[in-house]
Order: C-alpha cells, then sequence, then structure tokens
C-alpha cells in the first residue's frame, strides 16, 4: 500500500497494546503518517505512537499535497473523522467504506495526549477506605446466612405444626404382625379424610401407598412383602375434602423374625 499524502509505501510495524497484545500497522517512514485499521488506532498506546515517531526522519521541508487524500486500500476519498475521543482542532481521516483512519504523525501525538488526560481523570486516587468487594461480599454473605436461617426455622415450624395437627386428627393407631414379612397397620381419624402411607428401612428411602384413596374415618392398610426381623419406619399422610395434607411424626414397627 501506498501513503494517502506522499505516495510513498508504507511499511508494517508490529505495535504491543498495554494489554501485551500485538498487531500491525501501516507507518509512512517519508512523511511520518500513520495507517489504522477499524479498532487500531485506540488500541495504540501512547508509548508506541511515540516509538513510530523516532522511527522517522521527517524531511525538513513539510511534504504537502494539494489532491485528494485517498484510501490506500481501495481508494476511495477520505473523509474528515470527528468523535468524542478526538479533541477540537485535530484533523483526522476516515474511509467510509473500510471505516481505516489515516494519522499525520503531529495530529497522532496530540489525540494520544488527549486520551492520555481524559482517561486519567478516571483513575481513582488511593483512600483509606476499604473496597466496595471488601464491604459487600461479607454483608451479603451475612445476608445469605440470616435468610436461610429464617427459611429453615419456618420450615421447621411448619413441620412441628403438621405433626402436631396430624396427631390429634389421627387416634387409636395400630401395626399388627400378620407373618414375618406382612404388618396390618389400622387407624382412626377424627374427620373423614383420604391417607397414605410412607415406609422403609430407612427415613432416606420410602415407598409410598395409598391406605384409604376416598375420604373415610377408619382406615386400615396390609404392607407385604417386607424384611422378616426388620425394623422399618413410616409415617401417615391426612388429607381433607378441601386439599389440606398434615403428615405424622416418623413412627416405626419391626417384623417378625423366620419360626
Amino acid at each position: 500500500m501506498n501513503c494517502p499524502a506522499c505516495s510513498y509505501t508504507l511499511q508494517k510495524l508490529e505495535v504491543t497494546t498495554n494489554s501485551g497484545k500485538r498487531f500491525e500497522v501501516d507507518h509512512c517512514g517519508r512523511c511520518g503518517g500513520t495507517w489504522f485499521d477499524p479498532y487500531e488506532l485506540h488500541r495504540t498506546p501512547y508509548h508506541e505512537v511515540m516509538r513510530l515517531a523516532n522511527l522517522t526522519v521527517l524531511p525538513k521541508t513539510p511534504i504537502y499535497s494539494t489532491r485528494e487524500l485517498l484510501c490506500p486500500h481501495d481508494h476511495k476519498k477520505l473523509e474528515l473523522f470527528k468523535s468524542d475521543s478526538i479533541p477540537a482542532g485535530v484533523s483526522l481521516l476516515r474511509c467510509a467504506k473500510c471505516n481505516g483512519i489515516w494519522a499525520t504523525q503531529k495530529m497522532l501525538e496530540t489525540v494520544k495526549e488527549y486520551q492520555e488526560d481524559s482517561l486519567s481523570e478516571f483513575v481513582q486516587p488511593k483512600m483509606p477506605f476499604p473496597s466496595l468487594s471488601v464491604v459487600f461480599v461479607p454483608t451479603l454473605l451475612i445476608f445469605l446466612l440470616l435468610a436461610s436461617t429464617f427459611t429453615m426455622l419456618t420450615s421447621l415450624q411448619k413441620s412441628n405444626d403438621q405433626r402436631a395437627k396430624a396427631a390429634t386428627l389421627l387416634s387409636n393407631i395400630q401395626t399388627i404382625s400378620t407373618s414375618s414379612t406382612s404388618i396390618t397397620i389400622t387407624f382412626q381419624t377424627d374427620i373423614p379424610v383420604s391417607s397414605k402411607i410412607s415406609y422403609g428401612t430407612s427415613i432416606l428411602e420410602m415407598t409410598t401407598k395409598a391406605i384409604s384413596a376416598a375420604t373415610a374415618r377408619s382406615h386400615l392398610l396390609t404392607l407385604s412383602g417386607l424384611k422378616p426381623d426388620t425394623i422399618y419406619f413410616y409415617t401417615i399422610t391426612l388429607t381433607d375434602k378441601k386439599g389440606n395434607s398434615v403428615t405424622t411424626e416418623t413412627k416405626s414397627f419391626k417384623t417378625e423374625g423366620n419360626k
């Protein structure tokens, strides 16, 4: 590619961003201008701009061109470029087709000095106060701990209320061993309710079966296929006609041993 200002062959020079990434720009060693592909101008730090300037020996007599400056890529007319990151009085040229930017050495230095000054205004001075994360993170953890504790206590209170209510509804519960592998469970309720039982050798693994699918006061179910001489844990859930359910506390029974 040729320089838009003096038609000298542009040289590819590598620049390094502040984060350590590298890319190439097209620099004119005769007039000092630099061609930037899209986004390359803002990625080029000030110290790299000064390094490019040191690589160029500008002629004592400035090179002027009366012709229109054309994009070195697609030869379209370059237009004046303005934005909030460009200070007043700086003339950068941009190609409307490829969005590349042409900057003379002096204009480039002015732009970078302006950007460096603008950036420094946003750098906060060190204050004798803890960072936001130091204050916010512990506060958040305390809030979550309190919330989880409240939820757990509410859940425990609800479970206790359910068990208490179930105890008042249910009466005369009996477990009658009919064999070493079966148990009959029978009980009464004060009001007509449907009922089901959850049982198992561990409270973590329960099997659920319906005792009374329809609402009733008298309830009876025989559990079969049980293991001999084994302790089983069980709970009974009662549901009224409105769909309100309560569950008893965990109870247990033991099957007979083989004779």
